[in-house]
């Protein structure tokens, strides 16, 4: 089988078992001049400084929303993705043992998750027509940002002018999309198949779209390309997210294992906070309430 990759979130469902490491990598888009108004610094690289860890991104949300009133970051389950996938393993092993509801990793995501981005955020999911009309009002100052995010963020909201993207992602570096078509053994136009697939994720097609729709490449090849790494954002006061995303690629240092009943266990434990931030449930009865979930999967 000929695998083809493309881009696309984790709602996307034709993820193998292992990504890529340097598939989709996250940087921080946000608000300068939100920034600026709360008191924070706008510099590009004075705001990747703010973000070394996950405890820093969280107290400079609560600094933000003690300041502003408004929300800091866009969704507390999009914070969620974003620890997860820094996790080797999260819910299962490749043994296919589930290890879902003893990992500590997961528990300690979650709490920090419920504890400290349900209070900084506007939302607890992304993807509602709310969450993209407040991207287009102004309504929050930050997102976890992988390169395809730019394209939506420019689309929703071209009248804006203060976004930019800081070269940082708390905790070093993290994964987030990517999509595989598969090419089966038995198509009526296989060596086609393979052919186009092999032209569509060769590095100057990769580069191509990556300047077109923000795809970032995974070709190593092309991520030492001067047209990646020279490349800079208009929309995002000219941020050099071409370099950017070479630096927080750099910085993966983890493959998320992803197996079968990957999406089943992560879906659950997101609408686990879903009810806490909806007010449905409590902390722990939520979390209770997943376990339930996964042990009847």
């Amino acid at each position: 089988m000929a695998r083809l990759e493309g881009s696309c979130g984790d709602g996307c469902r034709r993820q193998p078992r292992r990504l890529r490491h340097r598939h989709r990598p996250q940087g921080i888009c946000y608000r300068a001049d939100l920034f600026e108004e709360a008191g924070l610094p706008s510099d590009r690289d004075e705001v990747a400084g703010l973000f070394p860890t996950w405890d820093a991104f969280f107290q400079v949300g609560a600094d933000y929303v003690a300041e502003t009133g408004n929300p800091f970051i866009d969704s507390a389950n999009s914070v969620l993705q974003g620890i997860v996938n820094q996790l080797e393993y999260s819910y299962e092993q490749p043994d296919g043992s589930i290890i879902a509801t003893t990992n500590p990793e997961v528990r300690a995501a979650y709490d920090a998750v419920v504890d400290r981005a349900i209070p900084i955020a506007a939302f607890s999911g992304q993807w509602s027509e709310d969450w993209f009309a407040s991207m287009a009002n102004g309504e929050y100052a930050a997102m976890l940002c992988p390169p395809w995010m730019h394209g939506i963020i420019s689309g929703t909201a071209p009248d804006i002018d203060g976004w930019d993207v800081a070269n940082a992602f708390p905790g070093g570096g993290g994964n987030w999309g990517g999509s595989y078509l598969t090419i089966p053994a038995n198509g009526s136009n296989v060596e086609a198949a393979k052919d186009l697939a092999a032209w569509l994720t060769s590095p100057e097609v990769q580069l191509k779209a990556f300047v077109n729709v923000g795809t970032f490449p995974s070709q190593i090849e092309a991520q030492g390309s001067s047209d990646l790494s020279d490349f800079t954002n208009e929309y995002f006061n000219d941020a050099p997210t071409g370099q950017i995303g070479i630096d927080r690629a750099n910085a993966i240092t983890v493959a998320p294992y992803k197996g079968p009943q990957y999406f089943q266990y992560h879906d659950a434990l997101q609408d686990a906070v879903n009810r806490v931030f909806d007010g449905q449930e409590d902390k722990e009865s939520s979390w209770n309430s997943w376990i339930a979930q996964v042990e009847a999967f």
